[in-house]
């Protein structure tokens, strides 16, 4: 075979290589962005949680105690549900947040605010579908007679 036929038979089993090269790696590169979307996400419904559970457990420490508006505190960030609301933030609902109050009546009285069981949707492909996000207490001394 002459040198120039055999380059040409080369060049030729090559000529779909760049295409199945760029379809493997843009595969890796959607998942891993969706995947830093997936985790940019959760880190920001958790930290939204996290700051709307310490402003109602603030909220309830310099209040009289009224569980109902201490949970639309964590819900609605005001203490009632506005006009038309059917939800809190990121579909977060009253029976996912609990408010009690242990130890009345002693030193050791406190306002504790919790969000459990709240749900989250992951978008990665293989993981995708709705998890239970973690449980999220505050626990704050309470003073009030």
């Amino acid at each position: 075979m002459r040198p120039e036929n055999f380059m040409r038979c080369i060049r030729q089993d090559r000529r779909g290589q760049s295409l199945v090269e760029s379809a493997l790696i843009l595969l890796v590169l959607l998942t891993t962005l969706i995947g830093i979307f997936d985790l940019g996400q959760l880190l920001f419904i958790h930290q939204s949680f996290v700051e709307r559970v310490r402003h109602a457990a603030r909220y309830a420490v310099v209040n009289s105690y009224d569980p109902v508006a201490f949970k639309n505190m964590v819900l609605y960030r005001q203490s009632t549900v506005p006009e038309g609301a059917t939800s809190g933030i990121f579909g977060l609902t009253a029976a996912m947040v609990t408010v009690t109050r242990p130890g009345v009546g002693t030193n050791d009285e406190r306002i504790v605010v919790s969000i459990t069981s709240y749900p989250y949707r992951f978008f990665t492909p293989l993981i995708a579908g709705v998890f239970v996000g973690r449980n999220i207490t505050v626990s704050l001394p309470s003073e009030i007679p």
